[in-house]
């Protein structure tokens, strides 16, 4: 039996519209009701989440959620952070100075919400797509070496992405764990953070085996937990990448995809 199901947001539990529909909803219900641990593991950040937990009713003190690619493992009851393994400030200086010379936009995360130097086209995706308003900081004057940035994200158009991306030195892919997520967005994050790593942490701290953990996602960012967990699911509209990996291909975010995987696996 499966003890902990780890759920993507965006294109896995979300359909195209972000929503959550009614048949997602009762599947996970009905999952907790038969003592599965269900986590929603994103590449949001906390913010972005907050608003979804009590649609699908995993608010509690012992329910959790990974956020930031795996980087945050917080208490659903209050925020607490349990597991950290973010960035830092003087990361957040250096990243900010090299999309300046490179040519991209970019925002950080913390536990508070998003960030960024100035406004741009995409605070106002941010704020638009996740909903969560970004705040403007100086990074100069704001900004201290061991603050805690959860990660980074660098976006440009899609038609250029892909080439300032070569422009970015290969240290800096050694350094950071620099993941494509959207086709125009690349997050940067610890060089050891991705959500395999959070799903393992979540499950040595509940005590559930590898063999026990079902995750479902649709892009890159979820290649580590797929091929860490006992069974991997891909959404039918997940890239080429993660399909090739997982052990089951379930139907696409707008046709129930993560309520189809629960009720073959679980239910």
């Amino acid at each position: 039996m499966y003890k902990l199901l780890a759920v993507d947001m965006d294109g896995t539990l979300l359909n195209n519209n972000r929503i959550i529909s009614k048949v997602n909803k009762e599947a996970i219900k009905k999952a907790v009701e038969k003592g599965v641990n269900v986590v929603i593991t994103s590449g949001r950040g906390l913010k972005g989440l907050d608003n979804f937990l009590d649609e699908v009713n995993l608010r509690g003190e012992n329910q959790y959620l990974i956020a930031n690619n795996g980087g945050t493992i917080y208490r659903t009851s209050n925020f607490e952070c349990i597991a950290y393994k973010g960035l830092r400030g003087k990361d957040l200086i250096k990243a900010h100075g090299l999309s300046s010379k490179v040519g991209l936009n970019m925002i950080a995360y913390t536990h508070e919400g998003p960030i960024a130097a100035e406004k741009s086209e995409f605070t106002k995706f941010e704020a638009e797509y996740v909903g969560t308003p970004v705040k403007i900081v100086n990074f100069d004057l704001d900004i201290e070496d061991n603050d805690e940035i959860t990660k980074i994200l660098f976006s440009q158009t899609e038609e250029l992405l892909d080439k300032k991306m070569l422009e970015l030195p290969k240290e800096f892919y050694t350094e950071y764990n620099v993941v494509k997520t959207m086709p125009i967005l690349l997050e940067v994050m610890n060089k050891n953070c991705n959500k395999g790593y959070g799903v393992k942490a979540l499950a040595d701290e509940l005590g559930i085996k590898k063999e026990e953990i079902m995750c479902i996602g649709d892009q890159a960012n979820d290649i580590e937990m797929l091929t860490y967990a006992g069974l991997g699911v891909a959404m039918g509209n997940a890239i080429e990448e993660l399909k090739n990996i997982a052990q089951y291909v379930t139907s696409n975010n707008d046709d129930d995809g993560v309520a189809k995987a629960i009720k073959k696996f679980i239910l």
